[in-house]
């Protein structure tokens, strides 16, 4: 009898055994590309094409690149209905004090409602190409409620945005070596008492974002007490933003609802050729005494 049970789940130890033996890895296969992010801007000094390679990364260390191959030729141009514009490899140096090649244009300033065509020659790889569509401005204005500043966006039924994204500044200013110095400081969202630290909008569908009244006085006596400067204005900007750069947020950020199972890595690019993003926003702003919000 115990011979016949041994028997009996034999073969079932045996593919135990076998399973055991095969080592599970979320890699795929690597295939070398060419990476876009460029965001059509219109409040930027001027617009932007970054260009990278994708790598083989290390399983046991993901942020670790393993053969890196940086972009460093390339014939990058957008155009729209009207005009073709080319974009000059720039050096520019990042926060970590390095230095980095990017395509830049300063001719370039995005129309609402115009599409654009990116198209990017890389030596040894095919065309790369992507189409967006600027949407159209959202009037940006104030509303006071109780508590709080709303900065809100009228949307447009024409080339609506699919997204929007809100900031707000106490703004001053003061004198430099005998020049007026524009000085200004962003209003968070809320403060965080466990991290210590200060919460700023993120990109949604919302058109509007409210700015609690305690953290815009805070952040006035702040530019007060650390720069110097009274601040005279407070200034809000709504950005308007197409579906391909507010769905890239979405995807690489994390969607509204922290719990949804989601995949890091979907297929959404608008790139052909390639991935990334070749996006659009549209930005609005309101200007306003700091003295009338804050009376009111």
């Amino acid at each position: 009898m115990k011979s016949a049970v041994t028997l009996r789940f034999l073969p079932l130890l045996l593919l135990l055994a076998t399973a055991c033996e095969n080592d599970f890895s979320p890699k795929a296969e690597y295939e070398e590309r060419i990476v876009i992010y460029s965001i059509l801007d219109r409040s930027a000094p001027y617009q932007v094409v970054r260009l990278e390679r994708t790598y083989n990364a290390d399983n046991s260390n993901p942020a670790n690149a393993v053969d890196t191959d940086p972009v460093t030729e390339a014939q990058v141009t957008v155009t729209s209905d009207q005009q073709r514009f080319i974009f000059r490899d720039t050096l520019i140096t990042l926060g970590d004090g390095s230095s980095k090649k990017v395509w830049i244009s300063r001719e370039l300033l995005p129309t609402e409602r115009r599409e654009y065509t990116l198209t990017v020659e890389v030596p040894g790889y095919n065309r790369i190409t992507a189409k967006a569509t600027v949407p159209t401005r959202s009037y940006a204005q104030f509303q006071v409620v109780p508590g709080a500043v709303r900065v809100t966006a009228t949307p447009s039924n024409v080339s609506p945005a699919s997204g929007y994204y809100f900031r707000l500044w106490v703004v001053g200013s003061k004198t430099v070596d005998g020049q007026e110095v524009e000085v200004r400081r962003e209003v968070p969202v809320y403060y965080n008492s466990e991290t210590g630290s200060y919460e700023y909008p993120n990109p949604s569908r919302n058109s509007q974002e409210a700015f609690p009244t305690s953290l815009l006085q805070n952040i006035h006596s702040q530019m007060r007490e650390e720069d110097g400067v009274s601040g005279r204005d407070i200034v809000g900007v709504a950005y308007s933003m197409d579906q391909y750069l507010y769905s890239f947020f979405k995807l690489a950020r994390g969607f509204d609802d922290p719990v949804s199972v989601r995949q890091d890595r979907p297929d959404v690019s608008n790139i052909v050729n390639g991935v990334g993003i070749f996006g659009a926003m549209y930005p609005d702003s309101v200007r306003v005494r700091f003295s009338s919000i804050i009376q009111q």
